[in-house]
């Protein structure tokens, strides 16, 4: 797999909310924007922010393959986010919509079909768009999730309006991360960032039609988001944060 720093200042800050008790009803479906950074890049220091927007699921996955290629000052510094399953997700998105293995940081994959670079606001925005409008078209009635809180820290949640087989999927995320860089070509730089993917949990493989699942939630401090994806790491035709936010 070939990798390399897009040549542009920043990527996007993640921006969320802690998790709630109390979990809301199903509501329009908001796109998803998949953040693939890394804080060992010198082209990914957390100087922009991912906007507000109640009709996008953000969340950032740190990938590993920067961990190892050291700056002439400071060495190498092993981002404490990153795992290696993160970047075969990015590089299964690639293979997929660019069919090529190179793959870069940030990039932003948007409900799966489209992708950005991750710092450049106007493209990104723009993919956003692009995305609304190809689910307002794709389907007369579009897929929902619902989701409710079990005891024992468990979730529920109900898939309906999905037509082709698809996965289900539980993405954990810390709500907010701060992190002193000692090392590499950011030694010395803050990441202060929100929604950092700690892991991604299969809940269901090649589903057709309605279905329910249960499963536990995160750890204490930590959120998640409900991914429903086209079987093969496909579009993403539904999504929502667990908590009400």
């Amino acid at each position: 797999m070939k990798y390399f720093c897009a040549a542009f200042c920043g990527t996007l800050t993640i921006v969320g909310s802690a998790a709630a008790e109390t979990l809301r009803a199903p509501g329009p479906r908001p796109v998803v924007v998949e953040m693939f950074l890394s804080q060992s890049c010198k082209s990914s220091p957390p100087a922009g922010e991912l906007a507000r927007r109640p009709d996008v699921v953000a969340l950032g996955y740190h990938v590993p393959y920067w961990n190892e290629v050291p700056s002439h000052a400071h060495g190498v510094w092993a981002d404490p986010f990153s795992r290696p399953e993160f970047a075969e997700r990015q590089r299964l998105y690639n293979m997929r919509m660019r069919r090529s293995d190179m793959v870069y940081t940030p990039q932003a994959v948007v409900d799966g079909v489209f992708y950005a670079v991750g710092s450049k606001r106007d493209m990104l925005d723009a993919r956003i768009t692009e995305a609304q409008f190809l689910d307002e078209h794709a389907r007369p009635t579009p897929a929902s999730i619902a989701v409710t809180s079990a005891d024992g820290g468990m979730f529920r949640i109900r898939i309906d309006g999905v037509g082709a087989p698809y996965d289900a999927y539980a993405v954990s995320f810390r709500p907010q991360a701060v992190t002193e860089v000692e090392g590499g070509d950011n030694a010395g730089s803050t990441f202060d960032e929100i929604n950092v993917v700690t892991g991604v949990k299969l809940l269901s493989s090649e589903a057709s039609g309605p279905q329910s699942l249960a499963f536990e939630g995160p750890p204490a401090g930590e959120d998640c988001a409900i991914l429903v994806q086209e079987h093969g790491q496909g579009r993403i035709v539904a999504a929502r944060y667990c908590s009400d936010r």
